[in-house]
């Protein structure tokens, strides 16, 4: 009797022993996950700011059109493409973990950009200056969110590679 109550008690520890280390080691695995999946959003998000031409520093003329009514004024363009940035960040926000570090960073991109669109639609003749202050801005937040993840991440500055071409390596086999 004594021996079957062993056994019980050494099978019990066993399985439950088994399904705890099972259970921790599926945690970590889906911890290691949405760290993946936040790393990739963060990635491709600082791929496109760098890649936006709106932002590029190149672009320090005064747009040829301020014409509301025209959708393909310089105007029309830089505002769609500033809206377009702020969906894609807060795209970014849905793949980070609660205790993220880029929480902040990707929540004051996406008040740069509020600022940006509602003192441009209050002083369209104003978009270029903004503009420079956007770039700015968001370079500063580019910084600091590389910083949550410095071996994953690689700084872009905004518009930097809007207008340059990719490079293509080229090895000899």
């Amino acid at each position: 009797m004594d021996v079957l109550v062993a056994q019980i008690i050494v099978t019990t520890i066993s399985v439950t022993g088994g399904a705890l280390l099972a259970l921790l080691i599926d945690r970590g695995k889906g911890r290691r996950v949405e760290k993946l999946a936040e790393v990739n959003a963060l990635r491709l998000l600082t791929i496109e700011i760098a890649s936006r031409r709106a932002l590029s520093p190149d672009q320090s003329f005064e747009p040829v059109s301020i014409d509301r009514a025209d959708p393909d004024s310089d105007f029309n363009r830089v505002m769609r493409s500033v809206v377009l940035l702020r969906k894609e960040i807060r795209i970014a926000r849905k793949s980070l973990r609660p205790r993220s570090g880029a929480w902040n960073p990707l929540n004051y991109m996406v008040a740069a950009c509020n600022i940006f669109i509602e003192n441009v639609d209050e002083r369209p003749a104003s978009i270029v200056a903004e503009l420079e202050i956007l770039r700015i801005d968001l370079d500063a937040l580019l910084v600091e969110l590389c910083s949550v993840h410095p071996r994953e991440l690689v700084y872009r500055a905004a518009g930097s590679t809007a207008y340059r071409r990719p490079t293509v390596s080229t090895s000899g086999a």
